[in-house]
Formats: C-alpha cells, structure tokens, sequence
C-alpha cells in the first residue's frame, strides 16, 4: 500500500521545528515517507521490550512471533485470571499454532490517549481533560502514554512518557479547534507513533468518530494502518450523548407548530447528524472489535470516568500470547486469527487478525 505524502497533513510537533526541513527533504528524495522523530530520551529497549515467562524470568521478543494480547471473561463477564497456556489454543487462518510463551499482566503497554478537540466537543473539553486523568492515573508505573489532540490539525501533545506530572501539564494545555481529522489522528497514531514500538500497545480514542472530510486519509486506510501495525483501539464514543441531545431537539422542533422553512433546516439538519452518528457508531465498533479493543458508549458525561476505568482494568487484566507462526512466508496477506479457550464458561476475545511483515 503506498504511503501518503505526510506534508500534506497538518502535523505540529512543538518543539522539533527541523520536522518541517526533513519533510522537504524527504519530498526532494522521491516523496519518502516521513515519520515523527521519537523521543532522543527513549531507548532501544523500550521499542523492544523483554517479555517475561509464567514464572517472571525475560526473555526477548523473537521477531518472527506474534503478539496477542487476549482478554477472558466468563460467563457474568468477570475477567478471568486464573487460566494457563494449556487452556488456550491458537488458530492461524484455521490451523492450530504452537504457543511460544504466556503471560498475565507483566508487560508494560505504551498507550496513545487520542483526543477529539474539535468544535462538537467545546463545552465539554474539561470533563474530557478529567476522566483522560482519571484514566492514565489507573495505569501501571511502567506503562507509558503519549498524548495526541485533533481537531483542524493532528497534534502530539506530549510524547512518550510515564511522568504523571508531565502528562498532567499536558492534558491542561489542551486547545479546541473548529473541523475533525479523526481518520488522520488514526493513521498517524498508529503508523508513526506507534509503528515502531515491540510489545503490548493500544489507542485509546475519545470522540464521536465523524471525521469531517478535511484530511487526506481515508477511513479505510485508516483502518488497514490498525491492522498492519496491531495496534487494538479502545474507543470511548460519544455518539449516545450526542444522539439523545439531538434527539431531544428533534423532538421539540416537530412538536413545534411552526412550518417556517428555517424549522425545517433545523428539522432536516437534526436528522442528518443523528444518521452520521449512528454511521460513526458502527465504524468505531468495526475498528475497535476487529484490532481487538472494545468499544464503549457512555449515555452521559458523568459516565466517562467508568468507560475509562474499564479500559484500565482490561490492560491490567489480559493475557499476552506469544506463537511463532506455522506458515513462515512474508509473503503480506491478511492472515486470520481466533482464540479459543479449552474451559467451558469462557469467552477470549483478540484481534481478528494481522499482516506477516
């Protein structure tokens, strides 16, 4: 798949202004792809973590495996903890996969908290802020978060750090824009943000999921950026507390005895944006099953802070996987994957699949 041209994208990262001298340059070699600088602080080890075995020792990735991360619940719902490597088998486009390792909760995660600042979200930027707090305050210390606004543009707020401190004065410095470049805010987070990091990750994404056409990406690439990189995307969507806002709306106009032609632009208008929400809600449930997230609907903003709870407690409370696929070919092909628990009473979810690089 080719690459877009990543001058085209409205990208600021403050305090590297050479990104814009190295975009040009990479446009004079050919339209190279241009990707964020990570962090000079950051070392190699933290891109390839060690994993660690059931019985805590490390071992390194080995860069033909897979890496699954898989989520149990049983049948009340309740995360499941107690299970070993023998109570899964793993399934590659329907063949049974040897497993390499297992663990539970011993891999730190690197999270992107991706936040929509458009002009739909204005009003409630500080409950945003509030429960994006809450969120990275449930985290483990080792886990590591970068920070990602979008509106007009796609910004890098804060890059990769475990300083609850510095993630703090970053969440305050949050701006609102006007227009959504959500399917560039994916792209982005997932292929140069993420592209390079071995070991759990995960985006964490805050909007209502209607992009408003202003980008260069489309909802597909988007996708396939997801998947190519295995990145899971935890979607909190506010498509429930806007519908019912609008809905409530919408009521009160076609109980109004007015039939003005500006009532019936508002009557029309209403309809038009309950429709793009319920389209949003679908294709934010489409990413999040499909990259092996989960995708959450809070009826009201008092509900954030559970939604993100939720998220916190599932990345402390997966298994992670590790199988070295039967089929060695590089050949690039989707390749399907189902997790099966060998107990009755449960249910493992994980992403539906991913690309052999």
């Amino acid at each position: 798949m080719s690459k877009p041209d990543t001058q085209n994208f409205s990208l600021i990262r403050g305090k590297w202004l050479l990104l814009f001298a190295f975009c040009f340059l990479c446009l004079l070699l050919g339209g190279a792809d241009c990707v964020w600088a990570q962090s000079s602080s950051q070392k190699p080890t933290e891109q390839n973590p060690p994993k660690k075995t059931d019985d805590g020792s490390t071992i390194s990735i080995d860069s033909t495996e897979v890496l699954l991360p898989v989520t149990v619940r049983d049948k009340i719902g309740q995360f499941a903890a107690d299970l070993k490597a023998e109570d899964f088998t793993i399934y590659e486009d329907g063949i049974a996969q040897p497993i390499s390792s297992f663990t539970l909760k011993r891999m730190p995660v690197h999270v992107v908290l991706l936040i929509d600042t458009s002009s739909s979200v204005t009003r409630e930027i500080e409950d945003f802020k509030a429960a994006a707090w809450r969120f990275i305050s449930q985290l483990d210390p080792e886990d590591k978060v970068s920070l990602i606004r979008f509106d007009d543009i796609v910004e890098l707020v804060q890059d990769w750090t475990s300083n609850r401190p510095t993630l703090k004065r970053a969440l305050n410095r949050l701006q609102t824009g006007m227009f959504t470049k959500f399917n560039d805010a994916l792209y982005l987070a997932a292929h140069e943000q993420l592209g390079k990091i071995k070991g759990r990750k995960a985006v964490i994404v805050l909007t209502d999921g209607i992009d408003s056409g202003r980008g260069v990406i489309t909802p597909e690439r988007a996708y396939r950026a997801l998947l190519e990189e295995e990145v899971p995307v935890y979607a909190v969507s506010k498509t429930r507390i806007q519908g019912r806002a609008d809905r409530d709306q919408l009521d009160f106009y076609e109980r109004s005895s007015s039939s003005s032609s500006a009532n019936r632009l508002r009557i029309d208008g209403l309809k038009l944006s309950l429709a793009q929400l319920e389209e949003s809600e679908k294709y934010l449930t489409r990413i999040s099953e499909e990259t092996g997230g989960r995708i959450f609907l809070p009826e009201s903003f008092d509900d954030l802070g559970d939604a993100y709870q939720q998220v916190a407690d599932e990345l402390r409370s997966q298994y992670v996987i590790f199988y070295t696929p039967t089929d060695q070919s590089r050949d690039g092909r989707y390749r399907a994957v189902r997790v099966k628990v060998n107990k009755s009473g449960y249910r493992a979810t994980t992403r539906f699949g991913y690309y052999l690089k």
